[in-house]
């Protein structure tokens, strides 16, 4: 199947499901195989723009029993159930608000951000694993212990590097390419489950 033809596929089922974007497929896969949604009580959703995964979100989690909050520097038509807050992920004091939105700390960060491509490989790497460090951070300030975290990156050294570093946080880390993904994409995501915990180490750790 060719890429446009594997898009527009994706593209028709999200239509017909009521979905904004195809990527909420990819959500709906990760679900499947690793469970991350799974007895969710607050869950948090960055770089959320059109909505697609805050709307797997609510199907899955419900709103009655799930707090869910997304976050995005682009507006985002409202969801109902949803808190929506329009910021950069590097906002000053971010995190705190993200805790008082949520009146908790979050049982699941996910974070689906990508930069505005250029076509040069490297520079969009750069700031695509930028995006999903500084996600981390936020979720390492948020997360419950044994929380998850879900993060894209595109595939690289330093997406390997952050690989590594996360292994140390969490119980587990898998790399899972949905395949609603496009096989030519460097995209794939990081599942991290099992937040070992907040502590003076994990405040201070070097990302």
């Amino acid at each position: 199947m060719s890429r446009w033809n594997h898009g527009e596929t994706y593209r028709r089922q999200a239509k017909a499901s009521g979905y904004r974007s195809r990527a909420a497929f990819k959500l709906l896969e990760i679900e499947k195989r690793f469970a991350v949604l799974r007895h969710a009580r607050r869950v948090v959703d960055l770089c959320c723009a059109p909505g697609g995964w805050l709307q797997v979100v609510v199907e899955l989690c419900g709103v009655s029993d799930c707090r869910i909050l997304g976050v995005d520097l682009a507006k985002v038509k409202p969801i109902e159930g949803v808190e929506l807050m329009q910021t950069s992920i590097d906002a000053p004091d971010l995190a705190s608000q993200m805790l008082k939105s949520l009146g908790g700390r979050a049982t699941v960060v996910l974070s689906d951000c990508a930069p505005k491509l250029t076509g040069n490989k490297t520079v969009d790497r750069e700031r695509q694993v930028w995006q999903a460090r500084t996600s981390l951070e936020l979720a390492l300030r948020v997360l419950d212990q044994k929380g998850h975290f879900v993060t894209k990156v595109f595939e690289s050294n330093q997406a390997g590097g952050l690989r590594n570093q996360m292994r140390k946080l969490f119980q587990s880390v898998r790399v899972f390419k949905p395949k609603a993904s496009f096989k030519s994409s460097p995209e794939v995501y990081l599942i991290a489950k099992g937040f070992l915990g907040s502590s003076p180490k994990t405040a201070e750790y070097d990302l």
